[in-house]
């Protein structure tokens, strides 16, 4: 069969699992990432096909169902046999200015804890710094530099309602300057996979950061990527 066959009937497979029971789809899914994660057991030549049909097919899926932490790891590995060359070196350059990176975070989130200190809005928050993704990859090689990738660093900013999540949002863009066409309302229009959340972009001494917004109701969910 050749490749092409071979992934649309993947595809098709898929669906139909997923129509009947969702848990065959959860089963696929983890066998696949057991899968990369051994990857470098094969020959390059299986390498770069289970990658690339990972990529287009697997991760989505997983995005579909809110699994962003398995499609986040998804998408690394197959990047890293894919392109091994640029994932490495994206990976030593993240890896170089991690301690900044962490440091940026921990200064911005103990900022929203101190502009958010209502009783009545009691939020919490946590940062993360995002994996070499292909997304990142692809703006670093645009030459925009590692610095001006929009959402490289992430902070969460948890809230008790959906009125103040917006509330929130006006205290972040109050504190620090939005990127203008980087914000999305995945509350008044939810995602397929019912996630809910602000988004937005703001810039800090020049290092743009992506802010999510989400009601505590939706922590229940897994969030976006």
């Amino acid at each position: 069969m050749a490749p092409e066959a071979r992934q649309a009937e993947t595809v098709r497979k898929m669906l139909l699992a997923m129509v009947t029971d969702v848990r065959v789809v959860l089963v696929k899914l983890a066998d696949r990432l057991h899968n990369m994660r051994t990857l470098e057991y094969l020959d390059s030549e299986k390498q770069h096909r289970i990658s690339r049909e990972t990529l287009d097919i697997y991760a989505p899926i997983a995005l579909r169902l809110g699994m962003s932490v398995v499609r986040g790891e998804l998408e690394d590995l197959a990047f890293r046999y894919l392109e091994p060359e640029a994932f490495f070196a994206l990976q030593k350059e993240i890896s170089d200015k991690s301690p900044i990176h962490k440091k940026f975070l921990e200064e911005v989130q103990a900022t929203i804890q101190s502009k958010l200190v209502e009783p009545a809005f009691p939020p919490s928050s946590n940062g993360e710094l995002k994996g070499c993704t292909p997304s990142i990859a692809k703006s670093c090689r645009q030459e925009i530099g590692l610095g001006q990738v929009y959402d490289l660093l992430a902070v969460r900013v948890i809230t008790d309602s959906e009125r103040n999540c917006y509330a929130a949002l006006g205290v972040v863009h109050h504190i620090w300057r939005p990127v203008p066409g980087r914000f999305k309302d995945y509350i008044a229009i939810a995602r397929p996979n019912l996630y809910q959340s602000l988004h937005t972009t703001v810039l800090h001494s020049g290092q743009p950061f992506e802010v999510q917004i989400p009601p505590r109701i939706c922590i229940a969910l897994p969030k976006k990527a």
